[in-house]
């Protein structure tokens, strides 16, 4: 009985798994296929990276995520949604990767909104910087495999900086 209830619960991880997939690919299609709908609003980067210090925080992983120099009373013009996912995405890779701390930032550089996802990990080389953006890509097989990436969360966060008429960058 006990195996028996063992392998449900890998079964169950491994729908759980497969579903988080499957919901990946829809999300790049949908992005990749044409202009998605977005709902234009004022998005305040402060409260917006505070509730992503929050929520990242919450998942009780052993990397601390603070909030770096986030100017005050500074607003994008995005889609809320979609810039949620951007920065939780960051964020939530930036935690795999961290030895300890994960830094968030925001503000206005240039005449444009901007968001700096910083963490104390080892970083990715110079020649693989662009190439995490692009779909299905994993630098090191093994170890994105046991933290449960797909290699499409930075395709679909430059998809939607694409959609959004900004850019990403390591």
């Amino acid at each position: 009985y006990e195996d028996r209830m063992s392998q449900r619960d890998y079964i169950d991880q491994d729908i759980e798994s497969l579903n988080g997939l499957i919901d990946e690919i829809l999300t790049y299609a949908k992005l990749e296929e044409g202009s998605p709908k977005m709902d234009w609003e004022d998005v305040d980067l402060q409260e917006l990276v505070s509730q992503i210090a929050r929520e990242t925080n919450a998942l009780g992983k052993p990397v601390t995520v603070k909030v770096g120099n986030v100017q005050k009373g500074v607003f994008a013009q995005a889609d809320r949604r979609y810039l949620h996912r951007v920065l939780q995405n960051l964020a939530g890779n930036a935690t795999r990767y961290a030895k300890s701390e994960v830094c968030l930032s925001a503000g206005i550089y240039e005449g444009c909104a901007y968001i700096a996802v910083e963490d104390d990990g080892h970083g990715i080389p110079e020649k693989d910087r662009e190439k995490v953006f692009q779909p299905f890509t994993r630098l090191d097989d093994s170890r994105t495999r046991a933290s449960g990436g797909y290699g499409l969360g930075l395709s679909i966060v430059a998809r939607i900086a694409f959609w959004f008429g900004g850019n990403i960058k390591v």
